[in-house]
């Protein structure tokens, strides 16, 4: 039988022995590189929603009507007198008859209307606002699945805010062109809460088009 010679048997296990740290090597390079891809995806930001608004204006209030003018009493025709018996006389010539035209009414001056206020301008609109620091709405949440997909998309929500701040109705006004990004940013901002609009200094419903970004920092 032939047997291979000791100093080849020593290449050869020398030779494995250098392949078989290669592949460690390789196997904690491969690791490390996966961590830090995983390392490298963040949260998702969140952009600050702006003020942008549709006013619900309220219905009018209908003018108060102008006075009416309060109708002037007619003057009463003036009675004829009732002329008095004459003494009898001896008969003589019976003088010619006239006849006196009644007397007309004067008809009353009309009356002078008085001219109806100016209504009052408007009171200026102030929108409504969610970043006041006591409100402490919590961003959307961003979805797993949607992360690993590299799913990114701005939400534009038509938000209706009662006058307590509260959302009385939420519709989708432009998608992100990810479901799961749109459902997320609908069911957070419905529970939001905000400043509501003002008339002045009293509060009044308002339609207010609310922004949501979902972005991915690799």
């Amino acid at each position: 039988m032939n047997t291979m010679p000791a100093p080849f048997n020593h290449n050869a296990q020398a030779i494995s022995n250098t392949l078989t740290l290669i592949g460690v090597v390789l196997l904690h390079v491969l690791g490390l590189v996966w961590a830090a891809q995983q390392l490298s995806i963040t949260e998702p930001v969140i952009t600050p929603p702006s003020v942008v608004g549709v006013l619900v204006a309220p219905e009018p209030e209908p003018a108060p009507p102008p006075p009416q003018p309060k109708p002037q009493p007619e003057p009463k025709p003036t009675p004829k007198p009732t002329p008095k018996p004459e003494p009898a006389r001896e008969e003589a010539p019976e003088p010619p008859v006239t006849q006196t035209a009644p007397s007309v009414p004067t008809p009353p001056a009309p009356a002078v209307q008085q001219a109806a206020p100016a209504p009052e301008a408007p009171a200026p609109v102030t929108p409504p606002r969610t970043d006041a620091a006591h409100l402490n709405n919590p961003a959307p949440q961003y979805p797993a699945l949607s992360r690993r997909l590299g799913e990114q998309g701005r939400v534009m929500l038509d938000v209706y805010i009662l006058p307590d701040g509260s959302v009385g109705e939420i519709k989708l006004n432009k998608s992100s062109g990810f479901p799961r990004l749109d459902n997320a940013a609908l069911q957070a901002v419905k529970a939001w809460k905000y400043v509501p609009a003002k008339r002045g200094n009293k509060p009044i419903a308002f339609w207010y088009v609310q922004p949501v970004s979902f972005v991915l920092n690799n």
